[in-house]
């Protein structure tokens, strides 16, 4: 059956419930994850709801991880041309420790995206 009319039509009953912080930390996680508001979260999987036809937007901190991946992946780009033409030493601690906080920071955002390293 095709649904016709606004959600404001559709769904005219608000239920509430109520989590300990862990809980709701895990709904609000899952649901960023999932691209997805709480509440269709939990439609979906109580009730088997299908998914929204269009998802919202990602969340500014995916948007801002989105652009600081971009960054960190320019500033390795020129450590490693640096040390290809030369001008860096792969022995210096310095190009060392930039290499290794480079590849923590990537991780740590792709994380934050819920992806893996």
């Amino acid at each position: 059956m095709a649904r016709s009319g606004s959600n404001s039509r559709q769904r005219r009953r608000m239920l509430s419930a109520r989590f300990n912080e862990l809980e709701a930390a895990a709904l609000r996680a899952m649901a960023d994850a999932a691209g997805i508001s709480v509440s269709s979260l939990i439609r979906r999987r109580v009730l088997g709801a299908p998914p929204p036809r269009a998802t919202r937007r990602p969340s500014i901190s995916h948007e801002m991880a989105s652009r600081l991946l971009v960054e960190l992946g320019r500033i390795q780009e020129t450590l490693r041309a640096g040390l290809v033409r030369g001008d860096l030493s792969p022995s210096n601690p310095a190009v060392i420790a930039a290499l290794r906080d480079l590849a923590e920071l990537r991780a740590v955002c792709l994380e934050a995206m819920g992806r893996t390293p």
